[in-house]
């Protein structure tokens, strides 16, 4: 039974609160089973998993341990209260694993998963939950890249990858410095479009069509100037009266979905 002072326990506490540790080890901590069903099923290296009693409790947990046991990963047991406690999760998870990420370059990333790219650079946002969320939204849109840059909170920070909801596994995903993403968005021709409450161009009348970078900012400050004299559309959406905005995730969900429909036309017009 792992307790508290075990080593692994303390490994897993240093990695949940220190993303230089977690970037020089290569590795990030994963929670719940839902992402541990998204490492599996993506064929994620795990290098440890932490498993209360309470995963045995269901079926789903049941079925989750018969499969690391099948691929050869220890389950390592202990008390709900120690698994808990490795966790700052409002509802503390039944599994905890440590997963080794090998980031890609920016390059790849900008190439994207296949089809026509669609980068999603994220600038100053600030909240790890929200990081997360818009990688989520990104997956789910069909983005094929994505990209945090100076003041966003870690990828791997523990509430990222909770709120990717596995999009961490699935989306080619780095952090890069502004200048070097404006540098491959120009060398690869991508059409840079910007969210701004402000802009001239309606999201529905954006050109979504070719290689496009859509740049989001944090809520307040925006985008940063640097990006403001690149863009070659500022998007808005249309809301109503007396509306000024939209939380950053929101707006993502808009943009990134009418980016996805207007290429689905696209493509069926071609």
């Amino acid at each position: 039974m792992l307790s508290r002072t075990h080593a692994l326990a303390r490994r897993l506490r240093a990695l949940r609160g220190d993303a230089a540790l977690r970037e020089a080890e290569g590795v990030f901590v994963a929670e719940g089973i839902h992402l541990a069903q998204e490492a599996l099923k993506t064929g994620a290296t795990i290098e440890a998993a932490v498993v209360s009693p309470r995963l045995a409790t269901t079926a789903e947990g049941r079925e989750l341990a018969r499969l690391l046991h099948a691929t050869g990963i220890e389950a390592h047991e202990s008390s709900e209260a120690t698994l808990d406690a490795l966790q700052d999760a409002r509802s503390p998870q039944p599994i905890v694993l440590i997963v080794r990420r090998d980031p890609p370059a920016l390059s790849d990333v900008a190439a994207g998963r296949g089809g026509t790219p669609l980068l999603v650079v994220a600038c100053g946002v600030q909240e790890p939950g929200n990081v997360g969320a818009l990688l989520r939204t990104a997956d789910a849109a069909g983005a094929t890249g994505f990209v945090t840059t100076a003041g966003c909170a870690h990828l791997t920070h523990p509430r990222a990858v909770r709120a990717s909801m596995g999009g961490i596994f699935r989306v080619p995903a780095v952090e890069a410095t502004m200048a070097d993403v404006l540098e491959e968005v120009r060398r690869r021709r991508f059409t840079v479009i910007g969210a701004d409450a402000r802009g001239e161009v309606d999201c529905d009348a954006a050109d979504w069509g070719g290689p496009v970078a859509l740049f989001l900012g944090g809520e307040g400050a925006g985008l940063p100037s640097q990006v403001r004299e690149r863009l070659d559309q500022r998007v808005a959406i249309s809301m109503a009266p007396g509306v000024e905005s939209l939380s950053v995730h929101a707006a993502a969900a808009v943009l990134l979905f009418t980016a996805a429909r207007r290429r689905r036309a696209i493509n069926l017009a071609g």
